[in-house]
């Protein structure tokens, strides 16, 4: 069986243009599949078109073959799902077997409930159009995931209708969903009965910090529920008049998958051959690599960091899913360096040349700026409600990592 998909582009004007087409076969009995996607040629003749992966997908008459063999699509595709909790809500919705689970199905029933500006249809048919949920059912919203999370075969189908409708989003098993007030969209995190800490709490926290640290951000804010409280997180991807920023993980970019071995140098290497201001967002990585690394942002994974395609071109998204060392892992995900271990003061310094800054007291000046900041963390988990004991539990882990990483023997050099 073959599956064939338009994907249509939402440009940040809001016209949607029809760009290609994308056909993925049944495994073969090694569990591998094959599929490719090409441009159309209306694509190529809009002199507003551009690569949806300047990468991998240059524009270009040329059919590509998928290079993820797993599940039969480009990156930049699998990339418009979600993953574990939206993938659930997904497959639910749908109740699909195992054998129908397959990225591209998944796909064509997810139609346009994620983020970017990309869309799936079956072929000859329109792209999807589905109503958006507004902020003011947020706590009903947070009722019914709390209840899914907990016990999702006593849920009838009905009952879940709103969360189905709501969508998700890329990354995690945490309970979230897509929700807008006016022309406002954001993406909701709720709280998870898994968690052991202030999660939510502890991520505005970390937000307002690297705002404050000087990173570019995605904006939030935490909103109070009838128990509980969510954090809203604005849409980067939205832009006014219905229009959208396309997006691409540095997974798919660096065509990274299963257990992959990465650092921030690779991340600064695709800024540099992609983005149009590669000098700035050089510096924005450099800011959040120092900031992941004094907060103990450990899962700074690949999916965590993208580039997103606006009308001036390619440049470095906002910082999100900034989230304390919560799982108490010894290493970062990404390599600072040539290592996954807490680098050292000189190490962080020694990293700034392969982000464009050449000046030893320019790296310095940033890297005290951020330690400072991170240094008044017990303020501002304050000013967000975390509880005394999760802030108590969760400093630890901070405060060994400013006290090892100090910056005020440095030097210049």
């Amino acid at each position: 069986m073959i599956v064939k998909l338009n994907i249509w582009l939402t440009l940040p004007n809001g016209e949607i243009l029809a760009a290609g087409e994308l056909a993925a076969a049944d495994p073969d009995v090694r569990g591998a599949m094959t599929g490719q996607f090409r441009y159309l040629p209306e694509y190529l003749a809009d002199p507003r078109a551009f690569a949806l992966d300047p990468v991998h997908l240059p524009l270009s008459a040329e059919r590509f073959n998928a290079d993820r063999p797993r599940s039969g699509v480009h990156g930049v595709f699998e990339d418009s799902l979600p993953d574990d909790w939206g993938r659930r809500l997904l497959v639910r919705r749908h109740r699909l077997a195992r054998e129908e689970q397959r990225v591209p199905n998944l796909l064509r029933l997810f139609g346009d409930q994620g983020l970017g500006a990309l869309r799936y249809s079956q072929v000859g048919q329109p792209p999807p159009f589905l109503p958006g949920v507004p902020c003011r059912q947020l706590a009903e919203i947070s009722s019914l995931a709390e209840r899914f999370e907990q016990a999702p075969a006593d849920m009838a189908d009905e009952e879940l209708s709103l969360l189905f409708q709501a969508g998700s989003s890329p990354g995690g098993a945490r309970p979230k969903a897509l929700v807008a007030d006016g022309k406002t969209g954001y993406l909701a995190k709720f709280a998870s009965r898994r968690d052991h800490l202030d999660v939510v709490g502890m991520e505005a926290a970390a937000l307002e910090l690297a705002r404050r640290a000087g990173l570019d951000t995605v904006a939030s804010h935490l909103s109070p529920l009838a128990s509980g409280r969510c954090l809203l997180v604005e849409r980067f991807d939205l832009n006014a008049v219905d229009g959208r920023n396309h997006l691409i993980s540095m997974q798919s970019l660096l065509k990274a998958d299963g257990y992959y071995n990465a650092g921030y140098r690779d991340l600064a290497e695709v800024i540099r051959q992609v983005a149009a201001s590669p000098q700035r967002d050089l510096r924005q990585l450099y800011r959040q690599m120092l900031f992941n690394v004094l907060l103990g942002n450990t899962d700074d994974h690949l999916k965590n960091f993208c580039l997103l395609r606006d009308e001036q071109g390619w440049r470095l998204s906002p910082a999100f899913d900034l989230v304390p060392n919560v799982g108490f892992n010894q290493e970062q995900v990404l390599r600072v360096g040539l290592d996954t271990q807490l680098p050292t003061a000189e190490t962080l310094l020694a990293e700034a040349k392969y982000f464009g800054i050449k000046r030893r007291q320019q790296a310095l000046e940033i890297a005290v700026l951020i330690h400072e900041t991170v240094s008044g963390w017990r303020e501002t988990f304050g000013a967000c409600g975390v509880p005394e004991q999760d802030a108590k539990t969760i400093g630890l882990d901070i405060g060994q990592r400013l006290q090892r990483i100090d910056f005020s023997n440095a030097g210049t050099g």
